[in-house]
């Protein structure tokens, strides 16, 4: 999902009618199809709130640097250690299921 400045500024171009939908499209870097449901009011932001957006984005951030020892797993990878990740939404799940 998109964050929702990057959906305000869509809907401000489409409002200003000189943009079309490819141009909007091209110019951000989103799918014409997008900028099309936002015409449409099909779209909802991620959230509205910028801090919950910079958690989020911390949190889904692509591994990047150098390899490193994870200090949670041992293992050799670059950081976010991508593998205790995926068991933290594991164990997430779990206990939402009530498992």
């Amino acid at each position: 999902m998109l964050a929702w400045e990057k959906v305000e500024e869509i809907r401000r171009l489409l409002a200003d009618e000189a943009w079309s939908h490819r141009r909007i499209a091209v110019a951000l870097g989103v799918g014409r199809s997008t900028v099309g449901r936002i015409a449409r009011g099909e779209y909802a932001p991620a959230s509205t709130d910028p801090e919950e957006d910079e958690e989020e984005r911390e949190l889904f951030a692509p591994p990047s640097g150098p390899h490193r020892r994870c200090p949670r797993c041992g293992a050799k990878v670059q950081l976010p250690c991508l593998a205790c990740r995926v068991r933290l939404w594991d164990m997430v799940e779990r206990l939402a299921k009530g498992s």
